[in-house]
This record gives structure tokens, sequence and C-alpha cells, in this order.
């Protein structure tokens, strides 16, 4: 931040350069845009309807209690729309997801939102500490994120139905959509992002599956989601998993390679953003829909395999 005029109300104060637009930006005006940005990133993408179940996944951190934050004044804003219900997944994370979580019911407890708690424990019989010390030195193993990723995901999506949500609402930000979108690039998974294309009317015999995910923060950087939920006070674990920041993941080195951009290019995020609205509706009008096999332990579609993921890790774990 520093001394200077706003670009919006001409005010001289301390201002936020965003040096991807060239705007100056005051604190008032930096916050509005911010809230302003979900509101028609909601309403442009046809994120959700009157009368929706909405459900929003809240670890505590700074996205997921900006975005329930923000959808929480939406909702006051709009007449006989349903109470929000909070839905976080503990992974049994040590030092970390306890603190985190206190963050997530705090801030429920203030503002009378319904929190519900599942736990890995509780759906996979162990918690991710204990699976990654049984696989640790096998010589199948993976890192702790790719299995966190497939039981995470399935939990968020069956708890979501459990609680009788239309929408799942999920935290992810510009940076992250940038991450993934790169990702998918570098490994060719064309699938994959056509199946992301926001705009997609999808499968039938596969939407009863899954609950509708939404991610209203898609085109807000990182940076300015944290300086956002420090302006507004709003209280929020600041560590990041340590299972990320240790293992020799792709996405880590991808986002890095991201940061590096973004000191010559400072648009880069908003470039690969736009680049995947692009490429998914290609990809998606383009790409042939799939028959799939369905798992024959849960029912869900499990592509070409006869038991899907979820299911084989909730066998090997406990075996």
């Amino acid at each position: 931040m520093q001394i200077g005029s706003c670009t919006y109300c001409s005010k001289n104060a301390l201002v936020i350069h965003r040096k991807y637009s060239g705007e100056f930006l005051c604190k008032e005006c930096f916050v509005h845009s911010i809230e302003k940005n979900i509101y028609k990133t909601i309403s442009k993408y046809k994120m959700l309807k009157p009368g929706d179940n909405i459900v929003v996944a809240i670890s505590g951190g700074k996205d997921s209690i900006t975005l329930l934050y923000n959808l929480m004044k939406i909702q006051e804003q709009n007449y006989q729309s349903k109470p929000l219900i909070a839905l976080t997944i503990d992974e049994g994370i040590e030092n970390y997801r306890k603190n985190s979580i206190k963050n997530a019911s705090d801030f429920c407890k203030n503002y009378g939102i319904t929190h519900k708690i599942i736990t890995f424990r509780e759906k996979i019989g162990k918690t991710l500490d204990e699976i990654v010390s049984l696989k640790k030195n096998s010589d199948d193993y993976q890192n702790a994120c790719n299995y966190c990723a497939t039981l995470r995901r399935r939990i968020l999506n069956d708890g979501a139905k459990e609680l009788g949500a239309d929408v799942l609402a999920m935290g992810h930000n510009l940076t992250d959509i940038a991450e993934t979108f790169l990702m998918n690039i570098l490994f060719k998974r064309f699938q994959l992002i056509a199946n992301q294309y926001p705009f997609k009317q999808g499968n039938n015999n596969i939407n009863k599956f899954f609950i509708k995910k939404i991610s209203p923060l898609m085109r807000i950087p990182e940076e300015e989601i944290f300086l956002y939920s420090n302006l507004k006070n709003l209280n929020h674990n600041p560590s990041h998993c340590p299972y990320r920041e240790k293992d020799p993941i792709l996405r880590k080195r991808v986002l890095d390679f991201i940061q590096e951009c973004k000191k010559y290019s400072p648009e880069i995020e908003f470039n690969l953003f736009n680049g995947f609205l692009e490429m998914s509706e290609l990809f998606y009008n383009q790409h042939e829909q799939k028959n799939y096999s369905f798992c024959e332990i849960c029912g869900y579609p499990c592509g070409n395999s006869r038991i899907c993921l979820y299911c084989n890790y909730k066998k090997e774990f406990n075996m």
C-alpha cells in the first residue's frame, strides 16, 4: 500500500495498486470491488437460483471464510432465501486442522450458521496422518495430497448430499483456477478441462451422483482475498497444509512458476483464466460423451474400472 489518490473516489489515502489493471484503490473501494466481483461472478455464470439449498465448504482459511461471509450477505438481501449450511472436512492432520476448524466453528457460531463437521476417520476408518504412516514405506506410496484429494472430494460431495444441498460452494480463487488449468494442460487432461466448462449441461446419468459445484471467488487473485479478509477483520487460519509444503507435488511447482511469471506479467492469471474459459468450451463441444462403468461397491461412475478409486482406497487402508 502507498499514499495516493483512489482511481474511483479520488480520495487521497493509503491506496492499493492493482498492477494487472493499473488501478489505485482506497480501502473502501477495494473492499467494494471484491464484493461486487463475487456478486457479478455468481450472476454472470448463473451459479445460483432462488430457493437453492446452499452448502458452503469451509476449512477456516481466508478463501472459505471470505466466501461464506459474502454468500451470507447476498442471502440476507434475497427474499425468503434458505439459510446457508457450512460443511467442514476434518482430514485428521496433526497441528493443523484443529486450529482451522476452530476458526470455522467460531465464525459460524458468531453468525448463527449451521456447521457440520465430517471426519476422515468417520468415513474412511483412518485419519490422513494414519494413511500416510501406513503407506509411506510401501512401493506404491503416493503423496498425501493424492490420497486426500480423492477422499476429500467424495466426502464433501456426499456430505453436501446428506445435507440436502442443491449447490456446493467452494472457495477456489483465481490463482487456484489458473494453477489447475496449467497442470491439466501439462498432463494433457483435455477431458477434465471439458468437464469443468462453467455452462456445461452434463450427463443426467452422471449428474444425479454429484452436487453442482460453484466457485464465486474464481475471478479474484489469492493475494487480494488475503488482503480483503484482513481489511474486513475476518479471522482465518493463516497456515498452509503441512503436506502441501513438504511433499514434492507438481502443483506447488506450477504455482511457483505462475508467481514468478507475475513479476513480469501481472495479468498472467487472468490470461490463464480466460484461456481456461475458451478451451473448456471448445473441448466440451468437441469431446464425445464417454460411457461410464459404475462402481460395484458404491454405485458411483468410475470410468472403465469395476471399483472406483475411492472404494479401492477404503479397502486398501482398512485391510
